[in-house]
Parts: C-alpha cells; sequence; structure tokens
C-alpha cells in the first residue's frame, strides 16, 4: 500500500494486519534460512586502476553509514594469467599491494560483508557485496597462450563481459543501494574510447571478402570486355575465341580466388583489433596495456594494407593483359 513498504496480511479479514515489508522479509529469511540474490553485468572496456578501486571502497564505506552496522569486513582476491592469486583479508592491506610485479592481472574479485541491524527488522542480517572486474587484454593474452591457433571471434563475443556485481540480501532495498554504488562508481571509470563508425566498421569485417572478390570480378570483366578487339579481331577463328574464353575463365577465376583470400586476411587482421579494457596494477599490466596497442595499430595498418591489395588485383590484371598483348 502507498509507497510500497507496508504488505498487508489477512486482507478482507477481521485480522487483517499491516506488516512491514523489512519485517516480512526478515520473517521469511527466519524461517528458511534463504538469502536472495541479484546481480548486474557490464560489457563495458573498463580501465581499472588502483585509484578507481579506492574510490570504490570510499563509496562503499561511505554508503552504509546510513545502516546500523553492527561487524563488516572485506577482501580482496587478485588472479594473474598465470593461474596465481593473492588474496588480502582487508583493504587497508590491499594497499600494500606490489605494484612492481611482472604479472598481468586477469581479475580482481572484492568481497564485502556487512551484519545490519534495519529499523524494522530490529535483529541481525546478513549481505554479501561481490564485484568483480576482468582485464580484457590479459584474458585474450592468456588464451592466445593456451591456443594453437588464433583466437576465434567467437570467443571474442564470449568474453565480452568486464564486471560483474552480485549482492546476496535479506532486504531488497539495501541489495538495490549497494547496487546502485558500485553502478555509479562504474560510470566515473575511464573507458576504452572506441569510435562509432570503427564499432559498425567491425560488426561487418565478414562483407570484406565478398565486397573484394565482387568489386575485382566485375573490374577484371570490364578490363576483357574492353580488351576483346584485341585478342579476337574480326577475322579471329573460332579457336582463337576459344582460347581467348578459356584464358578470360582462368584470369576471372585466379582474380576472384586472390581478391577473397586477401579480403578474408584483411578481416582477419581487423577482427585481431581488441578494445583496450584493462586493468592497470602491476608493471606488468602496464607492459601487456602497451603490447596490446601496438597489436592493435598493426592490425588495423595490416587489414588496410591486404584490403587495398585486394582492390588492386583488377590493376594487376590489366598490367598482365596489356604484357601479353605487346
Amino acid at each position: 500500500e502507498g509507497g510500497g513498504d507496508v504488505a498487508v496480511i489477512g486482507e478482507g479479514t477481521p485480522n487483517r494486519m499491516p506488516v512491514s515489508i523489512q519485517v516480512l522479509q526478515g520473517i521469511y529469511h527466519e524461517l528458511t534460512g534463504k538469502t536472495e540474490e541479484v546481480s548486474k553485468s557490464y560489457s563495458a572496456g573498463f580501465q581499472i586502476t588502483h585509484d578507481a578501486l579506492e574510490q570504490l571502497n570510499h563509496r562503499v564505506t561511505q554508503i552504509c553509514e546510513q545502516y546500523n552496522v553492527r561487524e563488516s569486513n572485506c577482501s580482496i582476491k587478485v588472479f594473474y594469467v598465470n593461474d596465481t592469486q593473492e588474496t588480502f583479508s582487508s583493504f587497508e592491506r590491499f594497499r600494500a599491494f606490489n605494484a612492481g610485479s611482472s604479472s598481468t592481472v586477469e581479475s580482481v574479485l572484492l568481497t564485502y560483508n556487512f551484519m545490519i541491524v534495519l529499523p524494522k527488522a530490529g535483529h541481525v542480517q546478513s549481505y554479501t557485496l561481490t564485484v568483480r572486474a576482468d582485464s580484457k587484454i590479459a584474458i585474450e593474452k592468456k588464451m592466445r597462450e593456451e591456443m594453437l591457433i588464433d583466437l576465434p571471434k567467437i570467443f571474442k563475443v564470449m568474453g565480452n563481459r568486464t564486471a560483474v556485481v552480485t549482492v546476496k540480501y535479506v532486504d531488497y532495498a539495501v541489495a538495490r543501494t549497494l547496487l546502485n554504488v558500485v553502478d555509479e562508481w562504474l560510470k566515473t571509470v575511464p573507458k576504452a574510447q572506441v569510435p562509432r563508425w570503427w564499432t559498425y566498421l567491425r560488426r561487418r569485417t565478414s562483407l570484406l571478402p565478398m565486397i573484394a572478390r565482387y568489386f575485382v570480378v566485375a573490374l577484371v570483366a570490364l578490363v576483357l570486355f574492353l580488351e576483346l578487339p584485341r585478342f579476337v579481331p574480326p577475322t579471329a577463328s573460332l579457336l582463337d575465341l576459344a582460347v581467348f574464353w578459356l584464358w578470360a575463365s582462368v584470369g576471372l577465376f585466379a582474380a576472384y580466388r586472390l581478391a577473397h583470400h586477401l579480403g578474408s586476411t584483411a578481416e582477419d587482421s581487423i577482427d585481431r583489433w581488441s578494445e583496450l579494457s584493462y586493468i592497470a596494477l602491476t608493471a606488468g599490466d602496464k607492459t601487456e596495456i602497451q603490447s596490446a596497442t601496438k597489436r592493435n595499430s598493426d592490425s588495423l595498418i595490416a587489414g588496410i594494407l591486404k584490403f587495398a591489395g585486394a582492390l588492386l588485383v583488377s590493376l594487376g590484371a590489366k598490367v598482365i593483359i596489356d604484357f601479353i598483348s605487346k
């Protein structure tokens, strides 16, 4: 009723009784021993540093000042790409993190546990907030090292999640408050800047081989048509016409396959480009960020050159025809 903070038990009976939602959720928890869970995942290209994690801890600590928190603790786990991890029993200990390590951070997991007494519930309730952030460039590095072939596009799509926030709760209002705190924090975290036109192009790289082969075939066919009088003069025999048709077919097929191959390699090069989403805590992270930036530049240049080469196949066909006809 009203603002939605009161439930009614025994509606339409003499024993009708309004009960606070907080009390009702507390009764449910006492009877079942269960806690509910709400979570939210993100795919933005976050660039998380130690200062950003400090800001998150400050926001969570500040928002909990409005509640009667009897006990609370925080633990942090740092996972590395070499399958090792470090665990810190408090954020104060995490501040002594070894930033000079050469290992690359794969993900960071922050877990907050609270024992809260809500005004209308009157007894202690437990809440758990977990925030997991993943480094996309570190995960892709690990997959490249473990796979014998290039990273397939489907794995890049599947691995698009960069952060997950989960709250285990008794009272939903508290859970939403904690979830919103992390959500607002993530809005302030720097993100990889990707132009819209580049995003549009990368979603359609599968069209590059088709564009290359049909463009080249059309131009080569036009060149053959314009050069037809030079190879098949009015006095040419049927045999001359057959020979021209055979070589023209072979030339068209070769141009088609070469353009398709170059277009496919251009597609693969552009697909290797990766959004610079990372966690920068160690010296190893900074090194990997530099490597990822260079790989992106190399992939972009290679993709442009290969696609340009595919389109220039028609020019090569014109040069070959001119050389043969001399």
